[in-house]
């Protein structure tokens, strides 16, 4: 009777928390609430994304990111799989579990997913880079004026059925031998006389000109040079697919357009402090460039080689005053700013990826996605190296420091009073974010996105200069304009204007930071540039600390209170040395040694261990913008 006690005791004390000892890879989730497993199984996260992974393909070994593949643990099947474990519909094998499981433990497999665009775009550079033999489906082409054919070949490429479940199971592997991944041979689809074919199709699109002609009898001619340099064939699963470039032919057409066109004017928003207008746009005639290509490839197959120049008139603009009207954007909603140091490589991001942003609409009940919109941030785009939060240490990646604009833009969404769709704190603490309510943002994931919840819709405006960045959103809130900024380690908000009755009031509150934690021992790095008794301090420790946000939304005496729960974890102080005073490292000092000690400063302050609670007040001088607005 006394071990039923003890049970039912531990039982009722146990509800909602995982029971036994639970583990997943590394992590014991054993005791654990939904919400202290989530945070744990989000830093395991991290680590397994941010952790080098040996790929080895037909002899050459290369190291990949899992995060370049859009690794994803999904936390919420693992945390619903743990709660499973001892639970039964059956109590009396729910007491026998308990006895038998005292002192074991029970292993959950962990779950997790690829991002297959991701996957594909990085199996396709391993192809190019260790195999460079793909399957040849053949081709049609003019070269120096003439059409060429060439045949099909077979190739090699990397396994597209095995692969993305080898990488997903090698990702979640924590000793992570070199994994090979499978090569396989593959026959191209179409043949040689498929090619043969496709090559006297062309011979005869290509064997004269093609007249265009407009309703008043005018004619644009397109000349068998002007049609070769438009050809283009496309292989598919049953030949090929003969036509003409689009972009190509828009060339020819923009030597003639100003003879047959009048192009119409978009509508566009105009803004005066405050305030928003729109300036009326107009209709205009216009040569339809995909169109034009379509009509050309018809002509050409057939023996009059003659057809209709597809002219629009009356073509309306993209943007319409209609369109602009029913947006009901009418002025300044929420605005804010956050501050950084002048002239350093992250700037250049930030700038980079708010001129991307600048000008955005979001429809009422649309949803925006910062990373949907901007795209991977690449060299190519102009975007430089960085310092990004990687496996615990800040690290230099492509694309670095655009988090400051994630936050910026995640307090315009926040004090707006729009739905917070998909959001993540950065996993250490900076001081020139507001404590709780900031945003990270990598590609593809995590990424920052909001549901335009409003009857209006949102016009998105950036403004930066040299040492700050600021994000407007413009819409319609009874006129109720909220402004704020982050500067010198402290959040102040504003209210501009009241608005009238029915307009959103937002309030955010901070709890006191709680469940504090210490950073781990100190990490020693070789460096044997560095003389004996030399260290450089590449990262400083800090402690971490839990605390929770509250939104509070009051709209005519409705309340509506949201929370989010945000974890910042300790940092560990990182410390270049003599590669003789790396603990056990194995390595004997030499007998001269130097004096000399350089140390790094860290790259953040240490933050006020208090953290106030926040309520917009009016502010005591008038609002200003930058004056740089991006183009």
């Amino acid at each position: 009777m006394l071990i039923l006690a003890v049970y039912g005791i531990v039982r009722l004390g146990t509800q909602g928390q995982v029971l036994g000892s639970v583990v997943v890879l590394d992590v014991d989730l054993g005791g654990a609430t939904p919400e202290t497993a989530l945070a744990a199984l989000v830093e395991l996260e991290e680590r397994l994304a941010n952790r080098p992974a040996p790929i080895r393909v037909e002899g050459a070994t290369v190291e990949l990111l899992p995060v370049q593949a859009g690794f994803d643990l999904d936390e919420e099947a693992i945390i619903d799989e743990a709660l499973t474990v001892g639970r039964s519909p059956n109590p009396v094998s729910n007491f026998f579990w308990w006895i038998s499981h005292l002192s074991r433990t029970v292993e959950v497999d962990p779950q997790a997913r690829l991002d297959d665009e991701s996957v594909e775009e990085l199996l396709t550079t391993l192809d190019k880079s260790l195999i460079g033999e793909p399957p040849f489906e053949g081709g049609i082409s003019v070269v120096n004026g003439e059409l060429t054919a060439e045949y099909p070949r077979p190739g090699r490429r990397i396994d597209r059925e095995q692969a993305p479940a080898l990488l997903t199971g090698h990702f979640l592997d924590n000793d992570r031998n070199v994994l090979e991944l499978p090569v396989r041979n593959e026959q191209p689809l179409l043949t040689e006389a498929d090619v043969d074919a496709a090559r006297n199709e062309a011979a005869l699109m290509l064997s004269a000109p093609v007249l265009l002609t407009a309703d008043d009898g005018t004619t644009l001619t397109f000349g068998v040079e002007d049609l070769r340099r438009a050809f283009v064939a496309t292989p598919n699963d049953s030949g090929f697919e003969l036509g003409f470039d689009v972009s190509a032919v828009e060339t020819r057409l923009a030597d003639v357009r100003s003879e047959f066109e009048a192009s119409p004017v978009n509508a566009r928003f105009e803004i005066s402090g405050n305030e928003v207008s729109i300036i009326p746009g107009s209709n205009g005639t216009l040569i339809d460039g995909a169109l034009t290509a379509e009509i050309l490839a018809e002509a050409a197959h057939t023996s009059v080689r003659r057809a209709a120049l597809p002219l629009e008139e009356g073509a309306e603009p993209d943007v319409t005053n209609e369109a602009l009207e029913a947006l009901d954007i009418r002025h300044l909603v929420a605005q804010f700013t956050t501050y950084h140091d002048c002239c350093a490589a992250r700037v250049t991001n930030i700038h980079l990826i708010a001129d991307e942003v600048d000008g955005a609409i979001v429809a009422s009940g649309a949803t925006f996605s910062l990373n949907d919109h901007v795209g991977r941030r690449t060299k190519d785009e102009g975007y430089l190296d960085a310092g990004t939060i990687v496996g615990g240490e800040i690290v230099d990646t492509v694309g670095g420091g655009v988090s400051q604009f994630a936050t910026t833009f995640y307090n315009a969404v926040f004090w707006g009073g729009y739905e917070d769709v998909d959001h993540s704190p950065h996993s250490f603490y900076f001081e020139r974010y507001p404590e709780g309510i900031e945003a990270t943002i990598s590609w593809p994931n995590p990424d920052l996105a909001f549901r335009n919840n409003d009857e209006s819709g949102v016009l998105i405006k950036t403004e930066y200069t040299d040492t700050s960045i600021t994000v407007k959103f413009y819409g319609n809130n009874e006129g109720r304009i909220l402004t704020g900024s982050q500067s010198g380690g402290s959040l102040s908000m504003g209210v501009v204007a009241d608005g009238g009755p029915n307009a959103k009031q937002v309030r955010g509150d901070r709890s006191d930071r709680r469940d504090f934690r210490e950073p781990p021992e100190p990490l020693y790095r070789a460096n044997p540039e560095l003389g004996v008794d030399e260290q450089h301090t590449v990262q400083s420790a800090a402690e971490g600390w839990s605390l929770t946000v509250t939104r509070t939304i009051t709209v005519n005496g409705e309340v509506t209170t949201q929370e989010w729960p945000v974890r910042y974890l300790a940092k560990q102080e990182i410390i270049e040395v003599h590669p003789c005073k790396v603990p056990d490292g194995g390595v004997a000092c030499p007998t001269t040694t130097t004096t000399t000690v350089t140390t790094v400063p860290p790259e953040t302050t240490t933050v006020p261990s208090t953290t106030p609670s926040t309520e917009p007040t009016p502010p005591t001088t008038e609002p200003t913008t930058s004056t740089t607005v991006a183009a």
